[in-house]
């Protein structure tokens, strides 16, 4: 199949540091590559360039990262319109079997007018108006979710499939220490929705060190303005923004992850990227959490409070009190049942999250597009 891949235009393809997309993109790109499909990718210029497909550049560089659409939100909006036109233009000069958009509503306003199949990946909650107006005008089209939750603001979409997002089980090798691992992990956004203040509420409540991995974008500085006074380098110590590397240490050596979201969280690639690595996870029981963890097994999933309650989980309490019993009880564990505790993780990555299952399951998804648009041409 040739098949054009459109990705987000904030990051380069693969993201240099925060960047969960830009991850999925570049896996869809690289192995459907190496599966023998031809693969046009449009993205950043400076996004990696490899055999297994083609990069179209459509910006010099990540509006995220350059100036002056760091901090002029207005004029990055421009760029994104401006580069979602040139990407439409060029589609339309070339033949594709299919077009698989992962840049969001923009580019969808504009997939009645792509020639080939048109199916879109939804990455973000359906939870924002003038986002949910695009989709609605255009409830028919082809969607795909990354979580059954995801769905619930937007029951009525024509959603012809769940894929969930995969990891990449080399990138995020089992960690096997045999020194002890001591420090709480979070791995987000510095935002209301990701729960950083209350994963240092968790940290002092606890008497436990956690280690904040998180960037910091233009709309949320006032929020990490109320994290700040937090940040004592005796319980909770402050990294910002982390590369991959540091990312991959950051998860390997940390006894759980920590992640409080205080919204209806899509996939979360931090929950399998921490699995992966053996590391249990502590989450709020929303968005696609129950989905991905499993109580008692993987790690520990907690209702955000009595009157938030979405499922009958290992812990009672709720909110700040049931993580921090969260916490208490995998720092308490025998070693041995810590040690199970961490090989069912990786075990769970292993079946149910793969990159290679991830891609295989989108290959077969276009075929049967593909397929079925032939049939329809053909009558």
């Amino acid at each position: 199949m040739k098949i054009a891949l459109i990705a987000p235009l904030e990051e380069a393809i693969p993201p240099t540091y925060y960047g969960g997309i830009e991850w999925i993109v570049y896996y869809l790109a690289h192995l459907l590559g190496k599966k023998g499909h031809t693969v046009d990718l449009y993205a950043t210029g400076d996004s990696k360039r490899e055999d297994e497909y083609t990069l179209i550049p459509i910006v010099d560089t990540g509006l995220r990262t350059t100036a002056p659409f760091i901090h002029n939100l207005k004029l990055r909006e421009s760029a994104k319109w401006l580069g979602i036109s040139n990407i439409l233009y060029q589609i339309n000069h070339k033949e594709y079997d299919i077009v698989h958009n992962h840049a969001s509503w923009r580019m969808q306003a504009f997939g009645k007018h792509i020639r080939a199949p048109f199916v879109t990946t939804h990455h973000s909650s359906l939870t924002i108006d003038h986002q949910n107006a695009v989709y609605l005008a255009n409830k028919d089209a082809l969607y795909v979710s990354i979580s059954n939750n995801q769905r619930r603001d937007l029951p009525n979409l024509n959603y012809v499939k769940t894929i969930y997002n995969g990891t990449d089980l080399n990138e995020y090798p089992f960690a096997v220490q045999e020194k002890e691992y001591k420090h709480m992990a979070f791995l987000a956004r510095m935002s209301p929705e990701k729960g950083g203040i209350e994963a240092a509420q968790v940290a002092k409540k606890t008497m436990k060190v956690l280690h904040v991995a998180a960037k910091v974008d233009e709309a949320d500085k006032e929020y990490f303005a109320k994290f700040q006074p937090y940040i004592d380098n005796k319980f909770v110590y402050f990294m910002g923004e982390i590369g991959q590397n540091v990312k991959l240490k950051h998860l390997q050596t940390a006894k759980c992850l920590i992640a409080p979201i205080r919204w209806e969280e899509p996939f979360g690639l931090m929950f399998t990227e921490a699995m992966a690595c053996g590391t249990p996870v502590i989450a709020y029981s929303r968005g696609s959490a129950p989905e991905i963890i499993k109580d008692g097994v993987t790690g520990f999933l907690v209702n955000e409070s009595p009157e938030f309650i979405r499922g009958d989980w290992v812990i009672k309490k709720t909110g700040v009190e049931g993580l921090s019993e969260a916490v208490e009880r995998i720092y308490a564990m025998p070693e041995q049942e810590y040690k199970q505790l961490r090989k069912n993780c990786r075990e769970h990555v292993e079946k149910n999250f793969t990159v290679e299952h991830m891609v295989d399951q989108y290959e077969s998804l276009y075929k049967e597009i593909v397929e079925k648009n032939k049939n329809s041409l053909a009558h």
